[in-house]
């Protein structure tokens, strides 16, 4: 008898997946994902480069604006009083920067020469630190640093009694005030150390005392008639008029502010200090020029005079020494500097740039605005 074995049955499990069209499907939908997180990630890097131009932009204006009004509020200050009429004692010279000292600020548009030849100056020149052409320039004068006292000055001579000389030098350009007369005079000797000699001939000075009523007029003679400043002493004969009140003299100086090439093929912001350090009859020593803020393409400088009201250019100011204000514009552009050139471009494709006003009332003029 044959026995029949019923044989197992076998089963293959099935097996599932994708085709190749949905693999395909998903691949697209995933680099769909992929692109638009790399988009959000390309704009959010641009927008914080823009962010990052903008504010370094903002902060070098402020940087500006705010070094620019220091000086322009210390303009024709003295350690006397800036009210005091200003008498230069000088013969006009080469690069007179001091000649016009008395009126404490002088604006230059952008086809105004400034006076001077050395570079820096805020002469105009394609070198580095020289003035660009067709930008606002504007010149300060005031006393450098504070005042060192004077002791007596009895009679009108060549020699000014004094506490100390501090850093003063032969040739120096310097100010003796009181709260009545300014008189700008050059140093022709120190005979000790608490004497500043003031005599004319060889020198600038037109004579060696002080004149204020004709001044430069006088023979220049020893002894001739002129100003003392006689703090606490009893002025002699010869003094045609005094000041019994504290007296002081410094150095007096120019402070130029320019828009300049820099040396990386740019325009920045530029401040010259001019006084004379050298021992020369011609004071118009190029003491320190400093690059101030970089990127800076343009300035553009208006001016308030006391009883109008509206700011005008260089060229419409009647009287500098009556300037009670001063409008500074300055366009900036966005620099490298940490950033590529992409980086500092707007949406546009063009570098990002700010304009931004400032006003400054000088603190030194008694016109109140």
């Amino acid at each position: 008898m044959r026995i029949h074995r019923k044989q197992p049955t076998i089963t293959r499990a099935v097996q599932a997946g994708f085709s190749l069209i949905e693999l395909m499907i998903a691949l697209l939908i995933g680099l769909l994902v992929v692109a638009a997180a790399g988009g959000v990630f390309i704009s959010n890097k641009r927008v914080y480069n823009a962010s990052e131009t903008v504010n370094r932009i903002q902060e070098g204006i402020r940087v500006g604006f705010e070094l620019m009004s220091r000086d322009i509020r210390e303009a024709g200050g003295n350690p006397c009083s800036a009210s005091a009429p200003v008498i230069n004692q000088m013969t006009s010279g080469g690069n007179d920067w001091w000649a016009n000292w008395g009126d404490g600020i002088r604006g230059y548009s952008g086809a105004d020469a400034m006076p001077g030849t050395v570079a820096g100056m805020g002469v105009f020149g394609t070198g580095v630190g020289q003035r660009v052409a067709g930008t606002d320039a504007v010149e300060i004068n005031s006393a450098l640093g504070g005042g060192i006292r004077v002791v007596d000055h009895a009679q009108p001579s060549a020699v000014v009694q004094v506490t100390n000389q501090g850093d003063i030098q032969e040739d120096d350009i310097l100010v003796i005030c009181n709260m009545d007369y300014s008189f700008i005079f050059q140093v022709t000797a120190l005979p000790s150390s608490n004497q500043i000699q003031h005599n004319s001939g060889t020198s600038l000075n037109c004579a060696q005392e002080f004149q204020y009523e004709n001044p430069c007029t006088g023979t220049g003679a020893s002894g001739a008639f002129g100003y003392c400043f006689v703090p606490g002493a009893t002025p002699s004969a010869q003094c045609d008029g005094f000041g019994r009140g504290p007296a002081y003299v410094a150095r007096v100086g120019s402070v130029r502010w320019y828009v300049g090439n820099n040396a990386r093929g740019g325009r920045s912001l530029y401040r010259a200090t001019i006084s004379n350090r050298s021992n020369t009859n011609t004071p118009d020593t190029l003491h320190e020029v400093y690059e101030v803020v970089e990127g800076i393409e343009d300035l553009t400088v208006t001016y308030l005079e006391a009883g109008e009201n509206t700011y005008t250019a260089p060229a419409g100011v009647a009287d500098w020494g009556q300037v009670v204000a001063v409008r500074i514009r300055l366009d900036m552009v966005g620099t490298e500097g940490a950033l590529t050139a992409s980086e500092i471009q707007g949406t546009d494709g063009q570098v990002l740039g700010r304009t931004l006003t400032h006003v400054v009332q000088l603190r030194n003029r008694e016109a109140v605005l």
